[in-house]
């Protein structure tokens, strides 16, 4: 008996000593659950270049996440450019050659990919590639100039996939806006560009100048843009920065 005693309490000590961080319940849901299913867009920059507080630069860049268990190919993937040019029309993606970038390499579970647009200030930017037009007289139509009204799409590789991009065909697995919704008009300053946008998140004024992240119990991307923006902050899967308030910090990292 005085061994068993002296066995259970060295037990007890040792369970009560362990620190490990570890938490295999994962509040009470299957581990696997915590994955998601495929990558998906986690943060938007979007600044009107104009804005002396922007230093005058498109300091655009869109972040993709991945969120599920393995390391994933990027070259099965591409992003996607479109900009709308008014409230009401309503009209399928597409991509001409200019707006499309196939990507390349490994993302590490876990990891972000940053795509920046090469007018950004690149010094104080993460990032992993730079894309778009170079050209210091905004062309809404070329990437990548993200001011409200643009959308980006995530592609994947798919045979029966509607979009030809170059010789592979694609699905889009995600989407940030979508000219399948109908935007509205910034009550925000004028720009040189259209005064149009998406509200997001509830915020109908204007959201052309915001750091945009998805917030973090997002787990699976999705290609319904009206879910995905919401109508309030609490239903809608982005947060939104204050205006003209760019926040760099958390770029190419996973939002926390």
């Amino acid at each position: 008996m005085k061994q068993i005693f002296i066995l259970t309490t060295a037990l007890l000590v040792l369970i009560i000593s362990c620190t490990s961080k570890i938490d295999f319940t994962a509040n009470g849901l299957n581990v696997n659950s915590i994955y998601a299913s495929d990558l998906m867009i986690s943060e938007i920059s979007t600044a009107i270049n104009t804005d002396p507080n922007a230093n005058r630069q498109r300091s655009h860049y869109v972040e993709i996440f991945n969120g599920t268990s393995a390391n994933l190919d990027l070259s099965n993937y591409a992003i996607g450019y479109l900009a709308v040019s008014n409230t009401d029309s309503l009209y399928d993606w597409s991509f001409p050659t200019t707006t499309y970038l196939p990507l390349t390499g490994f993302l590490d579970s876990g990891k972000c990919y940053v795509i920046v647009s090469k007018l950004s200030d690149t010094t104080q930017i993460h990032h992993d590639t730079t894309w778009g037009t170079t050209a210091t007289i905004g062309i809404a139509s070329l990437p990548l100039q993200l001011s409200g009204n643009s959308a980006i799409a995530l592609l994947k590789k798919d045979a029966a996939g509607a979009f030809n991009l170059g010789v592979d065909n694609y699905k889009i697995i995600d989407v940030f806006g979508s000219p399948l919704v109908a935007r509205v008009v910034s009550t925000g300053a004028n720009s040189t560009r259209n005064n149009i946008m998406w509200a997001i998140a509830g915020e109908s004024g204007d959201t052309r100048n915001r750091t945009i992240k998805r917030k973090y119990d997002v787990k699976n991307p999705t290609i319904d843009w009206d879910l995905s923006r919401g109508t309030d902050s609490t239903n809608s899967q982005w947060m939104l920065s204050g205006s003209r308030a760019w926040d760099y910090s958390n770029v190419g990292l996973p939002t926390q």
